[in-house]
């Protein structure tokens, strides 16, 4: 039985003072019962006993490829755009590219992607707290060596928790030294993902959560329950093994292909199933998900989300409903209370993903392509859009309003505002008397420009808001969160309503700081109560009209650019500042870092900060005697302004002194000259080429490829069709990329064809040669995983009473990983069925090849056994830089060739990028037509960095990532074309293109994997092949 204490509450008619706010709800604050460090109640998490709502960005740590140094560039553009949390995946898939990796310790190789250490490190550096979440199910799936298990996965299943114990021992054990309790960041752990309770579920659920406390975590652990959190699996508040101390839901709100109506059910849903804890949405769309060919080609795909659907729009409307949802409400009239719910806003809120990254090699999910960029606020290029703006107002505000976040809901509606049109939630804090109004269009899709007052009841009555002329503007997809009895800074100033946002409030040396803001030509109202007239001095705000009436000052203003109202009263100072939304963008408020493990992280280590205007990103603050030194980004020349304790009379940009004046608002501008870069983009040119498919002639030597020899398979629920010998890749050892199969036969003569199944997985593909002769190909989509075909032999290719070699080269269509998705995670890859058409001939042997060495003898141990598949010239180690390839031929991708068949092309290129600049690039594929089926491998420096399909998309920008690119000295650029047309495949332009240009704090390093001469020794002898004419 749920039992909690309320407050009794007496009808009032007009105003909020009547209730008893000192007969508040009381809610038991829970802990795990081995720290009290982390507690929470259903109002929110409390970390060291301070409640905070907690703002997380989902980044995975491998999804950024190359130098692991750039994470803190990630971090630094989340702490600075408002959130205070990281949610990380970490995926079982890299770690344990076989059983037996380290000796069951796993890889985390250090300064590599790998190196969750130093991942954690990073995320702490930057003041933010970090959700683990390391399955060991994540989005994407197990490493492909798990589907070779006997039984179900994701059970209680002897041979499934013998895969996943020593990966989550050697995972806990790692969280466990970085927890918050022992000066860490890690706040909250996540067991399992999107996952639901049974007779055989749950007992594993609890052995995941038994494995981490064995292991010495003592935080929240918490489970994210798919379909908006409805249905409990594995709450605290429901029976049954596998409880996790804090429930929470994923939600993807938005509309595939066109704007959606807000979803109003988290809260009544919540209610239901976890009502002793903080409502916690553990993923909600930053973006979403899109799939192979599931766009028309060009760009990323993901422009769709980003600049559309999941714009900044989107969150203004969908987050900040998101905030306001409560559980079932007791409607509330304009002038009667009601008893209200126990309910509470949202506390945990996770942008699933606010830096997508790339899915690099091999480490895509099952019908994900390339770019994993997912539409969110920072791109793939890590670039921070306008999205980041959105946020930043957002998160500065809920980290400043502490008031809300125990807050209690009174009713929602459209009886809040005099126009229908307009939906309001009502939340007040029980105990100090603020109240929260979000505002949107009832209909959230709609642009119409709707104009409103606001019903609202504060300590001096129910009001109508603006009262003094003027109205509330929603211009379309726009939302606004507005307070009254707002209790802000050092003296305790009270807000008695605002009609615009509030962004934040800072206090410096002894003055208060409050900056509001709305769009451009909107009108606002403010008014702030004092005992007695205070002094107004609007010198500096030419749109400001003051009065002062009855203990009321109020402030009428318009929005345009920025102004500053400063206001005097019994010796205390503060100062108004009133923002058009455009200029808010450009506003900062970096923490200035106190003492101690958690100095940098704001309300537990320091409340101390400036403010800054202009710049495009501000990474850090501090100050040193006189002199604020700042570093950041610039997208050009700036002016900076800030507001900083008076003792600051300098002002350092990235490490540089710069000239500053004072304005007469009292604050400090300087410009930083940006002089322009003028940076040519390299012309690719001067390739050379290479076959990459020798594989395909009889005499080829495959005695080193691997012997199909097994005639038995776990994969029971998709045995094999026909054929003696198991063809499934996973069996062998190869778990991703492109895969060769050999297989031999004497003919009789009276064969006539071959009939093939092949599973390569969505989007994947495979063409057939017999004793070197193309017979066909065939291909799947996002949809389409199998191919059934009957090839047949053309006239003179069948040696009769000789041996014959059938060649399928497979095109692997998604990665390494096994998704429960499809097929309950057990989904071969690799030649189902096979059998020849003509007498009784069978097939005498088959070999395969997959990635030199398998996962688990890889030559390339630093880019990881994911970087490469089984073509010929990526187990010779022909993308490596330094490979000798003075003997190849002349010959470029853009010309191509005319059979079916792989070429392997290299060129060089320099981009010659200066210090103190960060210029993102991609390479742009021109796609030839839609009819020409052929798929394209990138490699850069030896990363396989892209994979490209003409005919299904829809990716032609591909990202040369920062971590891995040489800015100032020789890159090694490698392409595989493989045709799958008899006719031959060309690439109908390439080119390199810039995202920007930024003046940066960043220092880039080169970062150097092994070249060809490191891993020779390790590889087939490279012999020149003649290429594909």
């Amino acid at each position: 039985m749920r039992t909690f204490l309320f407050s009794l509450l007496s009808l009032a008619a007009t105003s909020w003072a009547n209730l008893n706010v000192g007969e508040k709800s009381l809610f038991r604050r829970n802990s795990t019962g081995l720290s009290d460090v982390v507690t929470w109640d259903p109002r929110s998490v409390s970390i060291f006993g301070q409640r905070i709502f907690v703002l997380s960005a989902e980044i995975h740590p491998w999804r950024l490829p190359g130098d692991p140094k750039l994470w803190s560039d990630l971090f630094q553009k989340v702490k600075d755009n408002g959130f205070n949390t990281v949610s990380a995946y970490i995926s079982w898939t890299l770690h344990y590219p076989s059983p037996n990796t380290n000796d069951g310790h796993g890889d985390f190789e250090a300064e590599t992607y790998r190196d969750i250490q130093m991942f954690f490190d990073a995320v702490q550096e930057a003041g933010l707290w970090l959700i683990a979440r390391p399955g060991p199910y994540i989005r994407g799936g197990f490493p492909g060596w798990v589907e070779n298990i006997g039984g179900s996965l994701r059970t209680d299943n002897a041979n499934y928790t013998a895969a996943w114990l020593p990966y989550l021992n050697t995972v806990a054990q790692l969280i466990s030294k970085n927890q918050v309790t022992e000066g860490g960041p890690v706040i909250l752990v996540q067991a399992e993902n999107e996952f639901s309770a049974s007779s055989v579920n749950s007992p594993y659920m609890q052995a995941v959560i038994d494995t981490h406390r064995a292991n010495g975590v003592v935080i929240p652990i918490t489970h994210n329950d798919q379909h908006s959190g409805e249905n409990g699996n594995f709450s605290p508040d429901l029976p049954g093994p596998g409880q996790v101390n804090i429930y929470c839901g994923d939600s993807y709100p938005q509309g595939v292909n066109s704007w959606a109506q807000v979803q109003s059910v988290y809260y009544s849903f919540h209610e239901a199933v976890a009502f002793s804890n903080p409502l916690c949405l553990a993923e909600f769309g930053g973006g979403f998900l899109l799939n192979w060919g599931s766009e028309p080609l060009g760009g990323t795909g993901y422009e769709k989300y980003s600049l559309d659907l999941t714009d900044a729009d989107y969150e203004n409307v969908f987050y900040k409903d998101a905030y306001a949802q409560t559980a079932k409400i007791v409607s509330e009239s304009s002038d009667v209370y009601s008893k209200p719910t126990r309910s509470f806003m949202p506390h945990t809120v996770d942008i699933y993903m606010l830096y997508g990254g790339t899915n690099w090699g091999q480490t895509a999910a099952p019908v994900s392509y390339t770019s994993y960029d997912y539409g969110g606020g920072i791109n793939e290029n890590r670039v921070a859009g306008p999205k980041m703006n959105e946020m930043r107002l957002q998160g500065l505000f809920l980290r400043v309003s502490r008031d809300l976040f125990g807050a209690l809901p009174l009713g929602n509606g459209t009886n809040y505002t005099t126009s229908a049109l307009i939906h309001t939630y009502k939340q007040r804090n029980l105990e100090t008397g603020a109240a929260f109004y979000f505002l949107r269009q009832n209909d959230s899709p709609s642009t119409a420009l709707t104009t409103t007052q606001l019903i609202v009841d504060t300590s001096r009555g129910t009001l109508t808001i603006p009262q003094f002329g003027g109205e509330i503007t929603l211009n379309g997809r726009e939302s606004k969160i507005l307070v009254t009895d707002y209790v802000f800074g050092t003296n305790q100033t009270l807000v008695l309503y605002s009609t615009a946002e509030i962004m934040t409030w800072s206090t410096i040396d002894t003055t208060d700081y409050i900056i509001m803001y709305a769009p451009p030509t909107q009108t606002g109202e403010t008014v702030l109560l004092f005992a007695s007239e205070p002094t107004v001095d609007t010198s500096n705000a030419p749109n400001v009209n003051s009065t002062y009436s009855n203990g009321t000052l109020i402030l009428q203003y318009l929005l345009d650019g920025i102004q500053f109202v400063t206001i005097e009263h019994d010796n205390s100072m503060l100062v108004s500042i009133i923002m058009d939304k455009t200029v808010a963008n450009q506003w900062h408020a970096p923490v200035l870092p106190g003492n101690g493990a958690f100095g940098n992280y704001f309300s537990i280590g320091s409340n101390e900060t400036v403010l800054v205007g202009g710049p495009y990103v501000v990474r850090n603050a501090s100050i040193a005697g006189d002199t604020l030194s700042l570093t950041g980004d610039l997208n050009g020349t700036t002016t900076i302004e800030v507001i900083s304790p008076s003792a600051v009379s300098r002002l350092s940009w990235n490490g540089a002194d710069i000239q500053v004046h004072k304005t007469s608002r009292g604050t400090l501008t300087a410009t930083v000259i940006v002089n322009q870069l003028n940076l040519t983009l390299p012309t690719l040119a001067n390739w050379k080429v290479t076959g990459s498919l020798p594989e395909i002639s009889p005499s080829f030597d495959d005695s080193n490829f691997t012997l199909a020899d097994q005639t038995e398979t776990n994969y029971t629920n998709l045995p094999p069709l026909a054929g003696s010998q198991v063809l499934y890749a996973q069996q062998y050892g190869f778990y991703g990329g492109n895969l060769i199969f050999r297989g031999r036969f004497n003919a009789t003569g009276s064969e006539t064809a071959v009939n093939l199944t092949v599973q390569y997985g969505f989007a994947g593909g495979y063409s057939a040669w017999l004793n070197g002769v193309f017979l066909g190909s065939s291909q799947g989509n996002a949809t389409v995983s199998l191919s059934t075909n009957v090839w047949t032999f053309p006239d003179g290719v069948l040696e009769k009473g000789a041996e014959n070699v059938l060649v399928v080269l497979q095109a692997i269509g998604d990665n390494s990983l096994s998704e429960t998705s499809t097929n309950g995670g057990k989904e071969p890859r690799g030649i189902r069925g096979y059998s020849l058409i003509g007498g009784n001939t069978t097939f005498s042997s088959w070999k395969l090849q997959g990635n030199q060495g398998g996962a688990a003898g890889a030559p390339d141990t630093f880019r990881g056994y994911l970087n490469e598949g089984g073509l010929f010239a990526e187990r010779i180690g022909a993308h490596l830089p330094g490979y000798p390839d003075d003997t190849w031929a002349r010959g470029s991708p853009l010309t191509g060739f005319s059979q079916a068949g792989v070429n392997f092309y290299r060129t060089t290129f320099n981009l010659n990028v200066p210090d103190g600049f960060d210029v993102p690039v991609r390479l742009s594929f021109t796609p030839s037509a839609i009819t020409s089926n052929f798929r394209v491998q990138i490699y850069l420096n030896g990363w396989q960095i892209g994979k490209y399909i003409n005919n299904l998309g829809p990716q032609t920008a591909f990202v040369l990532p920062a971590g891995l690119i040489f800015r100032n000295s020789s890159n090694t650029l490698a392409l595989s074309l493989w045709s799958l047309d008899a006719g031959g495949a060309s690439i109908a332009g390439l080119e390199v293109i810039s995202d920007g240009t930024f003046a940066t704090a960043l220092r880039f390093e080169e970062y150097q994997g092994p070249d060809y001469e490191k891993q020779k020794n390790l590889r087939p002898l490279g012999m020149t092949q003649t290429p594909i004419p």
